[in-house]
């Protein structure tokens, strides 16, 4: 058998074995943690900081709806606003926590197909919306790592000047995208008979706009949820450095990474009690309950497709 027939099988074997170290640790980890401390934390918020931060995640997903509005209009198709809202709410909320190739790729392509519109279509919008976010994650990552790189412990072999230059990259990457949709003078491809079209440039603007107010909206809800004290800057950098690690890593949810990166840098500060408080809280408010909310609205989009 050929090394290409053997791959999917040995991919198969070593993510399997990947996930199961990354249990291992996390328990290993949790047994570290005092969960009594832990939850009384989070019972004592006052209900003025979990609105705050709630309406910070609000904020976080109405930039993401606009990133489907911002689609509509670059891709031409016609379906009604409040429905195109609601795709990519839903979307959104799975994508956040079973990843991007269920919540962002297979259920968008799903929901739009309830919804008429061709498979051709479906993909210009669902890569749309995938450089959008990640314009404004390269932006704002590559100044953090460039201008105010977060201190790493010591005992991580990443030297301050490696994140200088991968910020660097970051950056280079979004000019080269602008210059692209300022300068290109071909604006369509048709690789395999997908059509790629490059946006105006005050069009491409706009979509790092919009993805960056999402990051810093994200940045915000855990700001919020904070010990008094720490900075906005602070934080937003090291949440996008832990979604750096999760590009490596590759778990859902950025699940065990998002938590042991605001532990290892800012529980030295902080106390690692009251950032697990934090990151856990987030993760109801911007996961768990926009989640609990798209599943009801899923379930009407698959009741109005039968119905028709």
């Amino acid at each position: 058998m050929s090394w290409r027939a053997r791959w999917p099988m040995l991919r198969r074997v070593l993510v399997a074995c990947f996930l199961v170290a990354a249990a291992f640790l996390l328990w290993r980890y949790a047994r570290t943690v005092d969960w009594r401390e832990v939850g009384a934390a989070i019972a004592g918020y006052p209900a003025s900081r979990l609105a705050l931060a709630a309406g910070a995640s609000a904020l976080a997903y109405a930039c993401y709806a606009g990133f489907d509005v911002l689609a509509r209009a670059y891709t031409g198709h016609a379906l009604p606003l409040r429905r195109v809202l609601a795709i990519s709410f839903t979307c959104y909320a799975f994508n956040l926590n079973l990843g991007a190739v269920v919540g962002g790729i297979g259920f968008r392509y799903r929901l739009y197909a309830h919804a008429g519109l061709r498979m051709s279509r479906i993909a210009r919008v669902v890569a749309f919306t995938i450089v959008t976010n990640w314009s404004g994650f390269l932006l704002l990552g590559g100044l953090a790592l460039v201008f105010d790189p977060v201190a790493l412990p010591p005992d991580w072999a990443i030297a301050e000047q490696g994140l200088r230059i991968a910020g660097g990259a970051m950056l280079l990457a979004v000019a080269a995208w602008l210059a692209m949709c300022a300068f290109s003078p071909r604006r369509r491809w048709a690789p395999r008979g997908h059509e790629i079209e490059l946006p105006s440039l005050p069009f491409a603007l706009l979509q790092i706009a919009l993805a960056s107010a999402s990051w810093l909206a994200i940045a915000l809800i855990l700001t919020t949820l904070m010990p008094a004290g720490v900075a906005y800057l602070t934080v937003a950098g090291v949440l996008l450095l832990s979604v750096l690690a999760n590009l490596v890593i590759r778990l859902p949810a950025n699940l065990g990474v998002l938590e042991a990166v605001f532990v290892a840098l800012l529980g030295p500060q902080l106390g690692a009690t009251q950032v697990l408080a934090a990151v856990l809280t987030y993760r109801a408010l911007f996961y768990i309950g926009p989640l609990l909310l798209a599943i009801p609205v899923y379930l009407l989009f698959e009741a109005h497709a039968r119905r028709n």
